[in-house]
């Protein structure tokens, strides 16, 4: 709580199953938690018109479907900031009998730019991939019929504390499906899972070029903003995982302890992307165990999707991990006992800059995002 409080107080200057290599692909995941708005509804907090900093908000187009939209700042009673795709959104709330509540969009900015944390800990993203993320999703809707409240980070945070297993366990075969809020909410959740101290590595898929019609993960709520907030969080590290040909970046976030110091740069090292499906059993296995999945779902997944996990393969995986690092897993890694002295708690989750993704925008065209 008082991390969130302190974040408000500094947002009005600032804008504010398995996954892995190894994940059941999903394609159409975002389509269909855009598409189940009021199953979200039902399964988050009751919907409300009190916004605060770093909600997250369903908006439903005239045409009746719905995008979600992070809330970064409130400019009064009609004007709102928000984060969509890759944009940084101006929302005026609509006047006149005819509105009904409606509001009316004007981009302002793009996001992450050039100078933020993200790029500078992630150079690879400058160029041709800061730039196709930026313009991926096109142009904004240019009304929005109406706004729904349906969750904030404090909600997420508060969910990870009390438990974390949706984050850190890995899917059972024939577990249900995630809820759309759930699905939609998953990578924020394990990344704050890290710094809780409940993970030892998590993979960010930062950039998709293999698999154009999933879109960018890394626009799910609140995922830069965290991203950000563990580069920052002392021993927290990362690495950059290329995909083979290019076509994929991946950020490899991982505790400064053992065995996860071994493990997480050895996930980059032959280019893992999170949002890609592993074609052995042998890197399902071996990611899975990484990731700090249970062991009964990682084998359980495997079987699943194909089998080939004899006991050969399994015992292959246990010495290849033991070569990295002989020390075994302990959480919370960021207690003291856990390889390594007791780590300062993590910093609050900062946004880009309204003002200065405006700024950078001036005179620029809307189609290069705001960059000049």
């Amino acid at each position: 709580m008082h991390q969130m409080n302190a974040l408000r107080q500094r947002l009005p200057h600032r804008v504010a199953a398995f996954r892995g290599c190894h994940a059941k692909p999903r394609p159409a995941r975002f389509a269909r938690c855009c598409a189940q708005t009021q199953d979200i509804v039902e399964s988050a907090v009751q919907p409300s018109h009190n916004y605060s900093p770093l909600d997250l908000l369903m908006a439903r187009t005239p045409s009746g479907t719905t995008e979600p939209l992070q809330l970064t700042n409130i400019g009064g009673q009609d004007t709102l900031t928000a984060l969509w795709k890759g944009k940084v959104l101006k929302l005026t709330a609509a006047r006149g009998d005819d509105a009904q509540g409606s509001w009316t969009t004007e981009q302002i900015g793009s996001y992450p730019s050039d100078e933020s944390e993200l790029v500078k800990a992630f150079p690879q993203l400058r160029g041709r991939l800061l730039d196709d993320l930026h313009n991926h999703a096109g142009p904004p809707q240019p009304t929005f019929a109406s706004l729904s409240n349906v969750y904030s980070l404090q909600h997420l945070q508060d969910d990870v504390t009390r438990d974390c297993a949706l984050w850190c366990d890995g899917t059972r075969p024939g577990a249900p499906e995630k809820s759309p809020l759930q699905s939609l909410t998953l990578t924020a959740g394990e990344l704050v899972s890290l710094m809780q101290g409940r993970r030892g590595v998590v993979i960010v898929q930062l950039w998709n070029g293999f698999e154009r019609s999933r879109g960018q993960p890394i626009y799910d709520p609140w995922v830069i903003e965290l991203l950000e907030a563990a580069l920052r969080t002392p021993g927290v590290k990362a690495a950059a995982s290329v995909a083979p040909g290019g076509v994929g970046l991946t950020a490899v976030m991982y505790a400064d302890r053992e065995p996860w110091n071994a493990w997480g740069p050895h996930l980059a090292s032959f280019g893992c992307q999170a949002n890609a499906v592993a074609g052995s059993p042998y890197y399902k296995l071996l990611i899975g165990k990484i990731l700090g999945y249970k062991d009964e779902n990682i084998h359980g997944y495997v079987r699943s999707v194909g089998g080939g996990l004899t006991p050969a393969v399994i015992s292959q995986v246990d010495a290849d991990l033991k070569k990295l690092s002989k020390a075994k897993p302990k959480l919370p890694w960021n207690k003291e006992g856990s390889r390594g002295k007791k780590a300062p708690a993590a910093p609050a989750p900062t946004t880009a800059t309204a003002a200065a993704a405006a700024k950078g925008s001036a005179g620029a065209s809307p189609r290069r995002g705001g960059r000049k």
